[in-house]
């Protein structure tokens, strides 16, 4: 008997995975945690009963996570990431050899042992003496008044559904706060989840986001393991537009190319309308 993976993407809409076999199932403080080993996409961690990251195609989302604003900072030396405790996000922005510190802030310390053992190309990073890992709430961290300025924050969190310890990260006073930690110059980023599921995800950080930072962009890609395929990223910058990036390729990336990048900002009318009329408005123009 075959045994399957449902993750409900609504009431109407499931999404199931073959399981070849169950590698890892546990309770950690904050969530529930899964990993599973999946016909079609190889080893995957599930947190509350949602696929995260899955080995098959995780490279797009991180890829587009990291890079877009690599290319876009012409100094992105010292970096911040919320979230992100499997690893993934680490290893591309340390692929990056101009960055100089990354300091990676993930609320669950199961996520990141279970990470170690299970997703051994998540964590390469952990491994990179340029990272520093530090557990805490990411809220949190950016209140503590001895952090320094960052060139980049992006946030790689779980969705801000319920209590879970997502929820906190989507909000006006974490945006205000993000703000706060950001170098003169320094740029932010964070997952905006599907919107054909989840419209009010973007809508909501999108306009938070605009009213919080001179300049607010929203970008797309595909990742397959999503449900609906297409996912959403809000950015909020104090001086660099991400449509204006350096056109340098990423030698071992698979999905991130310039081509994608100035693509990834021409909004469908699906999602433009969740976005605030300025974001839209600015995103109509040739990013070239």
């Amino acid at each position: 008997m075959s045994l399957w993976f449902t993750e409900n993407a609504s009431d109407g809409h499931r999404l199931n995975w073959k399981v070849k076999r169950m590698l890892f199932t546990g309770k950690s403080a904050f969530q529930s945690i899964e990993v599973l080993d999946t016909e079609s996409f190889g080893p995957a961690l599930v947190l509350d009963g949602i696929m995260q990251t899955a080995c098959g195609d995780e490279f797009i989302y991180h890829e587009m996570l990291a890079w877009v604003p690599l290319r876009a900072h012409p100094h992105p030396d010292h970096v911040l990431i919320i979230g992100g405790g499997d690893g993934g996000l680490a290893r591309e922005v340390l692929a990056s050899k101009t960055v100089k510190t990354v300091t990676l802030v993930e609320i669950d310390p199961m996520v990141v042992e279970i990470s170690k053992k299970y997703l051994p190309h998540h964590v390469e990073a952990f491994f990179d003496p340029r990272l520093t890992l530090v557990y805490a709430d990411g809220l949190e961290y950016l209140s503590r008044p001895e952090i320094p300025s960052y060139d980049l924050i992006l946030v790689d969190s779980t969705d801000p559904e319920g209590a879970g310890p997502g929820s906190v990260l989507y909000t006006p006073e974490f945006h205000r706060r993000v703000f706060d930690a950001l170098a003169e110059d320094g740029l932010y980023i964070q997952q905006t989840g599907a919107p054909s599921y989840n419209p009010d995800v973007l809508r909501d950080t999108a306009l938070s986001a605009s009213r919080t930072f001179p300049l607010c962009r929203v970008f797309w890609c595909v990742v397959p393991t999503y449900p609906g395929g297409f996912f959403t990223f809000t950015s909020g910058s104090k001086q660099y537009d991400l449509m204006h990036f350096h056109p340098k390729a990423v030698e071992h990336a698979r999905w991130y190319t310039p081509a994608v990048h100035r693509a990834a900002f021409a909004l469908p009318p699906l999602f433009g309308r969740l976005v605030p009329e300025s974001v839209r408005q600015a995103q109509v123009q040739d990013p070239a």
